[in-house]
């Protein structure tokens, strides 16, 4: 089964690049020799700024996606690090009707005769503002993203020991 490690997110809206900044950063690494643990022919990675339906065409074809973004919260303290399956998503409509959630948009796929992923992680990042325009990370989401890598690292090596011991 196939992985996508997915960075969603705004580079012109502050820490919500993150998800992009963190999978672009790990681009530059893997062609350098420096992440051995997510091997090419399992993984891919991929940073992006859609969202809704226009995510299918990047998420076709995969078994399984990683996305790293972040989430909004009430009281967020930039950086924490949650770990989300895709049950734990939102199913319910956005604040729009032009607007389709992950799950909406997976299903949907799926409805469509799509292959999409049928196992979902989130790796879901606080910040405390998302909707500000300003490029460039602030200091507290910078210092999260050896965090981050080694979350990314683990849910990775996990699934290859849970899918090698079945």
């Amino acid at each position: 089964m196939k992985t996508l490690v997915l960075g969603l997110g705004n580079d012109l809206f502050g820490d919500d690049g993150v998800g992009c900044q963190v999978v672009q950063q790990l681009i530059k690494e893997r062609e350098a020799g420096k992440v051995p643990w997510a091997p090419l022919d399992e993984v891919e990675m991929e940073a992006c700024g859609l969202t809704g339906l226009k995510l299918l065409d990047v998420v076709e074809g995969y078994g399984r996606v990683i996305i790293i973004d972040t989430i909004k919260k009430d009281n967020p303290v930039t950086g924490r690090i949650s770990v989300l399956k895709g049950s734990d998503l939102r199913h319910i409509p956005g604040p729009s009707v032009h607007y389709v959630s992950i799950p909406q948009a997976f299903s949907i796929g799926r409805a469509a005769g799509l292959e999409v992923p049928t196992e979902i992680d989130v790796i879901a990042l606080e910040a405390k503002n998302i909707y500000q325009m300003g490029e460039g990370l602030t200091d507290e989401m910078t210092q999260a993203i050896p965090e981050i890598i080694k979350t990314l690292q683990r849910l990775l090596e996990n699934h290859d020991k849970e899918r090698n011991s079945g």
